[in-house]
């Protein structure tokens, strides 16, 4: 069958991968890709959603999978279904789950879901006597897509009235700013849980530890991702029926009956767990509507189940009908960004800051072929040669038969690459 996977980063590269190892798949399609993605897939110069529907109906596609959340927002799933093309994804109305913080919470909150105390504002000046007014540490939260960047955690209210003025003031992340999700800032144990889902059946995926913030020892501010590890250290039997029953049960089945929208493709809820115990409650801080990125850089390599077979039972109503298999195997993702660099007119801060591109990348010849080598942000200049395009640039996905394994051989292989300002934290996967 032909297949084509909408994306251009580090996730898309992995699931890009994961296609082309099955072998139902002959002829594999990215719109639009990077230099990685190209080795393994014809790359398609198809920057809107109307040219990548055009595409899919041209070339006689079979089934479409989209990466990224912004095509997702944007329409994608209903334009290529009322064309009668197959494709894994929300439609543009379910998309509203990730494109709207501050809607979001309002649902959960009417559907009887954990969420952390929250308040939602149009009014900067509102906002900012809010924070005044509860006094404890909050999040403040564009409503919008922000490329997971979006979240501002604050220690007092002196850094709420900052990130309010920031966000809906100054706009640092654009018309995503227009309104603000203020919640009580939660202490506990972050996770980030993913399931399948054709609607009605939901069939869990095998956890990641992902690591948000930019610095070491979770420091600095937050990112779209800068590593991550599966299996997740601490995730059992008992606390994934748990989060079913109390969070992703209730959501896909209160969509579909008091909102009257189904729910299709993979579902990714951002958990903050308080409690200990049989008291442990999962609250939802964001859901995405996506597979993460970097964690589906090591939960894809686990999956020894097509993935084809698995989004046509998404497609017909049959996933009731799969059990995906897993690797037991550790996977790690060390990610390599553009870091701190100096330019004509001073220094670039780098990721997730201002950050230089263009820079030549050596040494990917050198990586032991035990791991896999994810592109971000890379393209190709003028002379031919691989250069950096992005904030995140590429990704090393080890394997080993534990943590402390798959971390040493991702750091010694890292370690052989080279571009200016070659920034990654030094502690993923030390726990």
């Amino acid at each position: 069958m032909k297949v084509l996977v909408i994306g251009s980063g580090g996730r898309d590269h992995a699931i890009a991968w994961k296609f082309a190892q099955s072998d139902r798949v002959k002829q594999l399609y990215v719109a639009h890709g990077n230099a990685g993605i190209a080795e393994i897939a014809t790359c398609v110069d198809a920057r809107t959603i109307e040219e990548m529907a055009d595409f899919a109906e041209k070339e006689k596609i079979d089934l479409t999978f989209v990466g990224p959340e912004k095509p997702l927002s944007s329409g994608i799933v209903d334009l290529f279904e009322g064309r009668g093309l197959a494709i894994v994804g929300p439609s543009r109305r379910a998309s509203r789950l990730e494109s709207s913080k501050c809607d979001t919470k309002i649902l959960l909150r009417e559907l009887g879901i954990p969420v952390p105390e929250f308040a939602v504002f149009s009014d900067p000046e509102k906002a900012k006597a809010y924070v005044r007014q509860v006094g404890y540490p909050v999040v403040v939260k564009a409503d919008g897509l922000a490329a997971g960047k979006g979240a501002l955690v604050c220690d007092d209210v002196e850094d709420a009235e900052e990130a309010i003025r920031a966000i809906m003031e100054e706009r640092i992340f654009g018309d995503a700013g227009e309104r603000v999700d203020i919640e009580k800032r939660l202490y506990g144990r972050e996770l980030s849980f993913f399931c399948f889902t054709d609607g009605h059946t939901l069939v869990p995926m095998v956890a990641a530890q992902d690591y948000k913030r930019a610095a070491d020892n979770d420091e600095g501010k937050n990112t779209g991702g800068m590593g991550s590890y599966s299996p997740h250290p601490w995730l059992d039997e008992i606390l994934v029926r748990k989060i079913m029953e109390q969070v992703a049960e209730p959501l896909i089945s209160g969509v579909r009956e008091k909102y009257g929208f189904l729910y299709r493709g993979i579902l990714y809820l951002g958990l903050m767990l308080t409690g200990e115990g049989t008291d442990i409650v999962p609250n939802v801080l964001e859901i995405n509507i996506r597979l993460g990125d970097p964690e589906a850089q090591v939960i894809l390599p686990r999956l020894q189940t097509d993935l084809v077979d698995i989004c046509e039972a998404i497609l017909t109503g049959r996933l009731k009908e799969i059990q995906p298999a897993w690797d037991p195997l550790y996977k790690l993702c060390l990610i390599a960004t553009s870091g701190r660099t100096k330019g004509k007119k001073g220094w670039y801060k780098g990721y997730p800051d201002r950050y230089k591109i263009g820079l030549p990348i050596t040494g990917l010849d050198k990586i032991d072929s035990s791991c896999l080598v994810f592109h971000s942000g890379t393209g190709w200049n003028d002379s031919g040669q691989l250069v950096t395009t992005g904030g995140r640039v590429l990704c090393i996905v080890s394997t080993g038969k534990t943590l402390a394994e798959a971390r040493e051989i991702a750091y010694r292989e890292m370690d052989k690459v080279s571009f200016e300002g070659l920034y990654r934290r030094s502690d993923i996967g030390r726990e």
